[in-house]
């Protein structure tokens, strides 16, 4: 699983944040946590999950292909987030490529946990 150095954060203490990272990491149970990636399934700008579904084996076993980009308490949080990443993309790039504008970024965490 690839997190970006830049993930977004919906609103949550610093000390909260890391503590979901650490989780996340380790595929750990995670109430009250939800994911925005770069699309997993096909095409699209951004996917939304609740983090205990990647406690599921199909996501253990295909961890390096999941990008976290951003990390939220509630679901209405994540799409305000998803709104915030997707205006960010196009005011810096012009396009709506999600994929492109994080896999090409620099700075981008290159550590893959699974």
């Amino acid at each position: 699983m690839t997190i970006d150095k830049n993930l977004y954060v919906g609103k949550m203490s610093d000390k909260n944040v890391i503590k979901i990272i650490r989780k996340i990491k380790k595929f750990k149970l995670c109430t009250g946590v939800v994911l925005i990636t770069l699309p997993l399934f096909g095409q699209g700008l951004l996917e939304i999950y609740d983090m205990n579904e990647f406690q599921q084996e199909y996501y253990k076993r295909h961890s390096d292909e999941i990008h976290v980009v951003g990390i939220s308490q509630t679901k209405r949080q994540a799409y305000r987030l998803v709104r915030d990443i997707i205006d960010d993309v196009y005011a810096k790039t012009g396009a709506f490529d999600c994929v492109s504008y994080f896999q090409t970024k620099v700075g981008m965490d290159e550590n893959k946990n699974g």
